[in-house]
């Protein structure tokens, strides 16, 4: 069972995943950056499972400006990961406002990760 979990609002998120970074990284999967054609990309941290099929991945909602592999925020997310030997993987998605709520674009963003082998299938 995967889980989403957002990060909080503004600067909160980033201190909150340097956090997670820095003191869970041998638990880290991959992080995974959401780009849409217009507006803020969502970058999403994946967990390694734990208790037997439990998953978390931690969000950052639509919190990350980029523009072509610029934006401050994605730079130091790319950082961190880098510094901790996470592999990041990127791709477009369909924008979250083209779903009525938030956990509409989580269950389409699950599916969409499962087909591309970037989380494990259901048990």
């Amino acid at each position: 069972m995967q889980k989403f979990i957002t990060l909080g609002e503004g600067h909160g998120d980033l201190f909150e995943l340097e956090a997670l970074i820095g003191h869970n990284a041998s638990r880290i999967d991959k992080g995974i950056f959401l780009h849409t054609t217009d507006g803020p990309s969502t970058f999403i941290l994946i967990m390694s499972p734990v208790r037997g099929n439990f998953q978390a991945i931690y969000t950052i909602y639509r919190g990350v400006a980029y523009k072509e592999g610029t934006g401050r925020k994605y730079t130091l997310i790319q950082e961190w990961c880098k510094a901790a030997d996470i592999p990041v993987v990127e791709f477009s998605t369909r924008n979250p406002e083209d779903f009525y709520e938030r956990e509409q674009f989580y269950q389409y963003i699950t599916g969409v990760l499962r087909l591309n082998h970037l989380i494990p299938p259901m048990t």
